[in-house]
């Protein structure tokens, strides 16, 4: 009976991989006007466009933290949360963006507003579990691994850079962080090889992210930076692969 349930697991895993490994070549991207029509769809491995879309009310936003003196003195890299708020392009390590996602109330509002809409239109999506982030200002790139990623911007305006796979090859080797707009001919000699999409993505917009993808964003507005939510819905594999990516960069 043992030998029998492993059996059934490792093929289980075995056909999760395959699916999980699936990516399109192809620039293409759908726009829906409700979650609940883009979840059937996003099975096409392609970005979706969501207008309009809930959004976390008075959540990481300036006035926000602002009300929240003690979470606005927060050391991160060095300076307080209120200066890092302040500057255009400001990295955080993904352990501090997660702690201050959770530290604003981010996974509660997913937990209410976005999980349910995914639990009664897709039957197996009760296995996914979410990870939230938060970013300030312009970001390099970063790849995505859930089985869908929602990024919103809660204030300002990101033009945001899309990549698939066909670019990998043109890249710098440790492209990881980078941005496109700052990318020379010295870091990637092919540079006009790499193929994007740009797609502007402004509060009650989300921008849905199948896996395999790289992503980079500008700010579009001044002279405060844009804020923003990035959301990872993964399942066990797709979990595994981001852990595994992170610890060995």
């Amino acid at each position: 009976m043992l030998l029998e349930l492993l059996l059934v697991v490792f093929l289980l895993g075995v056909i999760l991989a395959f699916f999980y490994k699936q990516a399109v070549a192809e620039f293409r991207i759908l726009q829906t006007e409700s979650l609940e029509k883009a979840l059937p769809v996003l099975h096409e491995r392609c970005p979706v466009i969501v207008t309009p879309v809930p959004m976390p009310q008075d959540l990481w936003t300036q006035k926000d933290i602002q009300q929240r003196p003690t979470l606005a003195g927060k050391g991160v890299n060095g300076v307080t949360l209120r200066d890092a708020m302040k500057n255009e392009t400001f990295t955080l390590k993904p352990s501090t963006a997660e702690f201050l996602a959770t530290e604003i109330g981010l996974p509660v509002w997913v937990q209410k507003a976005v999980l349910p809409l995914w639990k009664e239109s897709l039957w197996w999506t009760r296995i996914l579990s979410p990870r939230t982030e938060v970013t300030i200002g312009a970001q390099g790139l970063r790849p995505t691994f859930a089985y869908t990623t929602f990024l919103l911007c809660t204030e300002g305006a990101l033009q945001v850079s899309l990549l698939n796979e066909s670019s990998d090859a043109y890249l710098p080797k440790q492209w990881l962080g980078k941005r496109l707009s700052k990318l020379t001919r010295d870091e990637a000699p092919l540079l006009g090889n790499i193929q994007y999409i740009d797609v502007i993505v402004r509060p009650g917009t989300a921008l849905l992210l199948p896996p395999h993808w790289k992503v980079c964003w500008e700010n579009t507005e001044t002279p405060m930076p844009a804020l923003a939510v990035w959301i990872e819905f993964h399942h066990p594999m797709s979990r595994l692969m981001r852990n595994s990516f992170y610890r060995g960069s």
